[in-house]
């Protein structure tokens, strides 16, 4: 008997259906490296951009504000209601202290028409960087720093006249910033660190109000 190998038909066009799904597949693996070789480093390039403009801002901010032993930040945008009732009280700080401590308004990325009379201290802050670095939350935000050492000495409210969004008191019983200043400029020290500044969000364009 004679023995004759086992041959399996391929059914008929399945070997060229199978031989355009190869040929598919290598144009596109083709395309893609191309695509790919033209211009290997661009992720790199936005990534490297985004770092050294980063690294431009911080170190303006520094140069400007940074250079002396104490600085004083404050939040500020005209577009927020708690932030306009306080225009006052910023501005007689900054003439009581402004030349022993340095001062800077804090736009954070949304665009603020200065104080009057304080054009020259304002820093507007796009990319939050600066409200980050010192975990501002919310608008107006005091912070103490000082600069020697890179030390926060106290963050949170001016004083007690925000209670909430659209709440603000006539008259303050508690001047936390003003107290700050003081103790600072006399002891090098401050009292009271930290408490929760009532404003409108960082980044926020509906105005919510913190709890």
């Amino acid at each position: 008997m004679n023995w004759h190998p086992k041959i399996n038909k391929i059914p008929k066009g399945s070997f060229c259906r199978k031989c355009n799904l190869l040929w598919v597949c290598i144009i596109a693996f083709s395309s893609l490296w191309m695509s790919c070789s033209q211009n290997p480093n661009s992720t790199n390039v936005s990534h490297q951009e985004v770092i050294q403009d980063s690294s431009l801002i911080i170190d303006e901010f520094r140069s400007k504000f940074e250079s002396q032993e104490y600085l004083c930040l404050i939040s500020y945008s005209n577009e927020c209601p708690i932030a306009k009732n306080y225009i006052k009280t910023i501005k007689t700080l900054f003439q009581a202290y402004g030349k022993q401590v340095t001062f800077c308004l804090l736009d954070p990325g949304v665009g603020s028409k200065p104080i009057s009379g304080m054009e020259e201290i304002l820093f507007r802050d796009h990319s939050l960087l600066i409200c980050k670095r010192y975990n501002i939350q919310v608008y107006p935000q005091a912070v103490l720093v000082n600069c020697l050492d890179r030390k926060v000495l106290y963050t949170g409210k001016i004083d007690d006249r925000a209670i909430a969004l659209g709440e603000v008191k006539s008259s303050a019983e508690k001047h936390y910033l003003q107290d700050a200043l003081k103790q600072l400029v006399t002891t090098g020290r401050v009292a009271v660190e930290s408490n929760q500044a009532v404003g409108c969000f960082v980044g926020d364009l509906t105005l919510k109000q913190t709890e």
